[in-house]
């Protein structure tokens, strides 16, 4: 079983804050890396074409999917740093 450590309210506050922190970062990089990669730097019409709008589509999937894999990632090495040594 996983030792959990309990929070104070001040702790819990903090760690919400940094959660809301990281994902308004991820979302900020991800908006930039796919509207860089995805939308021409000239605008000749006010709509996304469908080419564009199939590449964000695709760019936000990738950047998401790779995110939460590295996200398990770091989070299973954690686990395992945590967890005593076996005897």
């Amino acid at each position: 079983m996983a030792f959990t450590p309990r929070l104070s309210s001040s702790q819990q506050k903090q760690m919400e804050q940094l959660e809301l922190d990281v994902m308004q970062d991820m979302y900020n990089r991800l908006s930039e890396a796919c509207r860089n990669k995805c939308i021409s730097k000239s605008y000749d019409e006010g709509e996304l074409s469908k080419a564009e709008s199939v590449c964000l589509d695709r760019c936000a999937a990738k950047y998401l999917e790779v995110y939460e894999r590295v996200g398990k990632k770091l989070t299973a090495m954690y686990t395992a740093q945590m967890q005593p040594p076996e005897k």
